[in-house]
């Protein structure tokens, strides 16, 4: 696991791709949709977050009990992560009835949220082919979000079906394939998709 220096800390580099990939996924769909996410996508970050650190109580009790600092440093592992992206999918569920522009956003902001982490992260540990190979598939992904926000006639399923596949490849060509990560980034995937299918089919719900 690499490290990133800020000031007298020294920040696991996954912690600070997430945020910078959260910050640059915004952005991103403002360029490529016209508007930023809504409430729902920090309130769905900071939940996952949360969960996260804070389940690693839960995961590691007594050893949270003898050195209470630790949680600053450890998370939840693997167990945590499952449970954090768990209530993070119930929380959109709920929050979908609340804003009804989620179902049309969660897919894309998805993509283009992992797609930055993976750029950022591989960036910090120093893989410049792979983080090259994700900045491109992410810029590609812009791209055709914009043009498919004009063609209404274009199922945006396929295009996001072909963005996943192609950066699922290119994890399993660095790495495992049966991974929490590729896990994570398919069951998300999928998920959203789904949610995408149904603001298609039927419209937001109200």
């Amino acid at each position: 696991m690499s490290y990133v220096p800020i000031l007298h800390l020294t920040v696991p580099a996954v912690w600070v791709s997430v945020l910078l990939a959260a910050a640059a996924a915004s952005l991103l769909m403002r360029a490529a949709a016209g508007h930023k996410p809504g409430e729902w996508y920090w309130n769905a970050l900071a939940l996952y977050i949360l969960v996260w650190k804070l389940s690693y109580i839960v995961f590691n009790l007594q050893h949270f009990l003898d050195m209470p600092l630790s949680i600053l440093y450890f998370n939840g592992g693997s167990y945590g992560h499952l449970l954090a992206i768990t209530l993070v999918m119930a929380y959109l569920l709920v929050a979908q009835q609340r804003h009804g522009a989620l179902g049309a956003q969660a897919a894309n902001a998805w993509l283009l949220f992992f797609l930055a982490y993976q750029a950022i992260l591989q960036l910090f540990e120093d893989n410049f082919v792979q983080s090259a190979l994700h900045a491109s598939l992410l810029a590609a992904a812009v791209l055709s979000i914009r043009l498919l926000a004009k063609r209404p006639d274009v199922p945006n399923g396929l295009m996001l079906a072909a963005f996943f596949t192609v950066e699922l490849l290119i994890l399993s060509a660095f790495g495992p394939l049966l991974t929490w990560q590729n896990a994570t980034l398919l069951a998300v995937a999928a998920f959203t998709a789904a949610m995408f299918r149904r603001f298609e089919q039927k419209g937001p719900i109200t």
